[in-house]
């Protein structure tokens, strides 16, 4: 699996916005371990994690 941070930003934007159109037609939640596992249930079958750390931007 590719980690969601390894990927070029254009894509990653690409991909929040695939999953926010899915997650409009989802239960909403407000609890951020829920919202992470369903991202990464969601990004798996695309060969893709997503982690906590992932929410930290890239540090130069």
């Amino acid at each position: 699996m590719t980690p969601f941070r390894d990927i070029a930003p254009a894509e990653q934007a690409r991909l929040r916005e695939a999953y926010a159109e899915e997650m409009a037609r989802q239960t909403n939640t407000c609890s951020m371990d829920e919202k992470i596992a369903r991202f990464n249930a969601w990004l798996a079958p695309q060969g893709i994690s997503f982690s906590e750390d992932d929410l930290r931007p890239k540090t130069r």
